[in-house]
């Protein structure tokens, strides 16, 4: 899955932010690994203790880091910068896809999307198979209107957030019926 923010973000607290979250489901980050140089040939690799990260760590290029829990394990979370946006994408392993109810996985990945906009304001949000973040904030809702790209993708409107989904499903095989829906965010 894929969450995006324009750049202006504070990079270090929003990605602590999700690393709170996660703590809260039970996941926790255990290791992280960057380059030093935009060229991808300085590379290193932190143990992350009790949920610390350090600040510079932000300032390097490709970043990874890894988190394991009880919920699912072996995810990754990447961190991709673009002109004018970023984005944090979150790979869980192929299997543990496959080996959950597909559409109870995805419904449950939505709740949480949803649960995070409350405390972690995102521009948009969405799930699929082998992602990137590619589109810009600005570009993305006019995106999803053409074609529905994604299984599931979140709009946040501040209020409320638009929720799309695709005509196939998080396993990128299942079909689901086109639709949008709109949930009401209390603050």
């Amino acid at each position: 899955m894929g969450i995006v923010f324009y750049e202006a973000i504070h990079l270090p607290n929003t990605f602590r932010q999700l690393s709170d979250y996660l703590a809260q489901k039970e996941m926790s980050i255990t290791k992280v690994k960057f380059s030093q140089d935009p060229d991808g040939e300085m590379w290193i690799e932190h143990r992350i203790k009790e949920n610390t990260i350090k600040d510079d760590v932000f300032d390097g290029y490709y970043m990874e880091f890894v988190l394991s829990g009880s919920k699912l394990n072996d995810m990754t979370i990447n961190i991709q910068k673009e002109a004018g946006y970023v984005g944090f994408v979150i790979s869980l392993k192929w299997t543990e896809v496959v080996s959950h109810d597909v559409i109870r996985l995805q419904q449950g990945i939505k709740r949480c999307l949803v649960d995070l906009y409350h405390t972690l304001t995102f521009e948009y949000a969405f799930t699929g198979h082998e992602i990137e973040v590619e589109i810009h904030p600005d570009e993305f809702e006019k995106c999803l209107q053409e074609q529905h790209a994604f299984p599931v993708a979140l709009i946040g409107k501040r209020d409320h957030i638009d929720i799309y989904y695709g005509d196939v499903a998080i396993d990128g095989i299942s079909s689901q019926e086109r639709r949008r829906e709109c949930v009401k965010i209390e603050r």
